[in-house]
């Protein structure tokens, strides 16, 4: 891991002694509308992981009915990863997501970036509000069960009760990717970095993420597929909310503002003049 930090610090070191290319902005951002209405759906969100969790509880008369056999034979061996292993597991993937939700902080040590620090808070939230969208849209609707509930080495008390069938897909690989790549796409669009030099930043990115996910699958609360499918989608957001901001900054005919229903539902709303 330290590996990481001195690959991010001498990028944005040296991005911070360049000159600067254009006083322009590089995304277009509204921190008076996004910046709260980002932050209020992150702390909604809050409820909606506790009453996913109730969505997901499990009874004895369901871990009667799960099949090891019925896994497909990619998965099926995350069944039967040593329960002993559990806690540390757990406490590394704790560790990793920790650290790369705080990474994006390593973006302020680029003066150009730092003078828009308001603008990369809010899409930073809005790229985490996007992330746990599509992470509800998919958690709440499908049912599929933790790989340890299967494993009859482990005690019924443990593989019965909240949060058993939410196994899909890994919520702490796509968060923790959602946070690097945010910061791979803001550092390198910041500062005009492309090529190789750009794939590597981006590979140096996927690292804490790829932990995460590796920790879940030995922990034994995900299946292989479900990591894969966090990776992608947390990547996908963290780049693609920043993208769509520089798409706006490059034509007045697109907007994004918030919108709030009458049913109190919030949210992003796209916008295109003809």
């Amino acid at each position: 891991m330290r590996y990481f930090i001195l690959g991010l610090l001498l990028a944005a070191g040296a991005c911070s002694n360049a000159q600067l290319r254009d006083s322009a902005k590089i995304y277009r951002v509204r921190p008076a509308y996004e910046l709260p209405v980002a932050g209020g759906l992150l702390v909604a969100s809050s409820f909606g992981f506790k009453a996913l969790d109730k969505v997901a509880a499990f009874t004895e008369a369901d871990l009667a009915r799960l099949d090891p056999a019925k896994v497909n034979g990619f998965d099926r061996p995350v069944i039967f990863k040593d329960p002993a292993m559990v806690a540390r597991a757990q406490s590394r993937a704790d560790f990793f997501l920790n650290f790369s939700i705080a990474s994006p902080v390593v973006l302020m040590l680029d003066r150009k970036i730092r003078k828009d620090w308001l603008d990369m808070l809010s899409l930073y939230l809005a790229a985490h509000v996007v992330d746990n969208a599509v992470y509800f849209a998919a958690a709440f609707p499908i049912r599929r069960a933790r790989p340890f509930t299967y494993n009859a080495e482990v005690p019924v008390a443990l593989r019965i009760g909240d949060a058993k069938s939410n196994s899909f897909f890994s919520g702490h690989t796509s968060f923790s990717a959602t946070s690097t790549f945010f910061l791979a796409k803001v550092l390198t669009d910041y500062n005009h970095i492309r090529g190789w030099k750009r794939a590597g930043i981006y590979a140096i990115a996927s690292v804490p993420p790829a932990l995460v996910g590796y920790y879940r699958v030995q922990a034994a609360r995900h299946f292989r597929t479900d990591v894969l499918l966090g990776f992608a989608v947390g990547a996908a957001s963290g780049i693609l909310v920043p993208e769509l901001h520089k798409q706006l900054n490059r034509t007045k005919r697109v907007s994004l503002s918030p919108y709030i229903t009458p049913a109190g539902q919030s949210g992003f709303c796209l916008n295109y003049r003809f």
